[in-house]
């Protein structure tokens, strides 16, 4: 993990230079200001699908705050002209559980949508898409492709999701593997991925590039401040839970006082032992 140092942030053009050289698109918050620019965007989505995608609206670094539960800061949250959605999150650690977080961050981009009146059968076609260092399967493959089916059967259950997940540890040698080769270097000198290429170089050698890429990981640690403050609050909310229960109040009524559903209660419980 890279250790950033403010007068890096703040100091010569050739400092911030320097500081920005060492990030690649496998950092979230380097990925995330390279996909602002959507001609970027739009080469990357298009070589992972193997199809064009034309993007109407994207956002990056998008939260979705829940301070009764987790928030989620997804890395890119992109719709195309179809109105499909994509979320595409990198990851450098293999901290486990990888599948049952990107189940929590799809059920958040759910959220987000029905918060607009969608209705369950209008919900679109969601597309979850993992990029990771390391082959999270451990298969030997640098791409893999989720599906649900019906015990016993090759019928498939159509849920809208479709669950993508790609690596940079597996080189096979074809041209998704050297686009993903790309995004663990992701070198200035490499003019090989058209418009990726292209924002990857403006961010890195640019002066104007060089300065967004630096107030990017400003406003970065001031939102960790952020999510650490909501946190300090719902651990208030817990202690508030213990008290109410060692004074014989039952679960059920000290989780509606708070306002703290039982899920997030239990999970908190579990972290604790």
């Amino acid at each position: 993990m890279l250790v950033i140092k403010h007068e890096d942030l703040i100091g010569t053009y050739e400092q911030k230079r320097a500081l920005v050289s060492q990030f690649n698109l496998m950092d979230d918050t380097f990925f995330s200001v390279v996909m602002r620019d959507k001609a970027a965007c739009e080469y990357l989505l298009s070589a992972l699908m193997g199809k064009s995608v034309s993007i109407i609206e994207h956002k990056t670094q998008y939260s979705i705050r829940n301070i009764e539960s987790h928030s989620v800061v997804l890395d890119a949250l992109v719709e195309d002209n179809e109105h499909n959605l994509y979320n595409v999150e990198v990851q450098k650690e293999d901290e486990g559980n990888h599948e049952r977080r990107m189940r929590y961050n799809q059920t958040a981009v759910d959220w987000t949508y029905l918060e607009k009146g969608v209705k369950y059968n209008k919900l679109p076609e969601l597309y979850m898409i993992f990029i990771s260092e390391f082959d999270t399967f451990k298969l030997g493959r640098n791409n893999y492709s989720l599906s649900l089916y019906i015990d016993g059967t090759n019928t498939k259950c159509d849920d809208g999701i479709h669950r993508l997940y790609f690596n940079t540890a597996v080189d096979d040698g074809t041209d998704l593997s050297k686009l993903l080769q790309y995004m663990a270097d992701s070198s200035a000198e490499n003019n090989g991925f058209g418009a990726l290429s292209q924002a990857v170089k403006h961010h890195k050698i640019a002066n104007e590039g060089v300065d967004s890429m630096c107030k990017a990981v400003e406003d970065y640690a001031n939102r960790r401040k952020e999510d650490w403050l909501l946190e300090g609050k719902l651990a208030g909310k817990l202690e508030d839970i213990k008290n109410m229960l060692k004074d014989g109040l039952p679960l059920e009524k000290a989780l509606k006082y708070t306002g703290i559903d039982e899920d997030t209660y239990k999970e908190h419980c579990q972290r604790m032992q």
